[in-house]
């Protein structure tokens, strides 16, 4: 997932923006030829980034499963994905959660989290998250993830927290939530 190519990072973009979109629709939007549009859908498929559905694909949806950490709904808004290397996907309802739950397993392929501005999906560990801001849409402390640092700061001018790295958020999340003597926060 970390080798997404900009093209089907764009269609990611645009599944998840519309939730369903079919295959004439994306030939148009995306300039491209239906070989490539079935190819890129069958790259996408096959990493359980998106579902066939007849004559297109839809948004992976998320919220049909509860989160590994807390147990809550999953929402796609602010889902964070886990693929172990066995092949079983574990979904999280928020990055505070997938980040939790990340240090608690060693057998793991690949991690996604869902930018707050945009609604793509990203790697886990290129992600910048902003910690304990006053928006919180999920789990606390509240953690957002953005796919650029300068967004993630200018969301802390008017929202307040903090800006972390991959590394900085995971260990931050799992001293507070020890210092506080907490299992976890709703």
């Amino acid at each position: 997932m970390n080798n997404l190519t900009p093209r089907q990072r764009e269609i990611l973009k645009i599944v998840n923006q519309k939730g369903d979109i079919s295959i004439r629709e994306l030939l148009q939007l995306m300039d491209i030829s239906q070989a490539t549009a079935y190819r890129e859908i069958q790259e996408l498929s096959q990493m359980k980034l998106v579902n066939k559905i007849s004559g297109g694909i839809s948004r992976m949806s998320s919220s049909s499963q509860s989160c590994v950490q807390c147990g809550r709904e999953n929402n796609p808004r602010t889902a964070f994905l886990i693929d172990q290397i066995d092949g079983e996907r574990l979904v999280a309802c928020c990055s505070h959660c997938g980040l939790m739950a990340l240090a608690k397993r060693t057998n793991i392929s690949t991690a996604m989290t869902t930018d707050f501005f945009y609604g793509t999906m990203l790697s886990a560990s290129q992600a910048w998250y902003v910690l304990d801001s006053s928006i919180n849409l999920c789990c606390r402390p509240s953690t957002l993830s953005f796919s650029n640092p300068d967004e993630a700061k200018q969301f802390v001018l008017g929202f307040g927290g903090v800006v972390l790295n991959f590394m900085e958020a995971q260990q931050k999340i799992n001293e507070m939530m020890a210092h506080n003597n907490v299992i976890h926060q709703i």
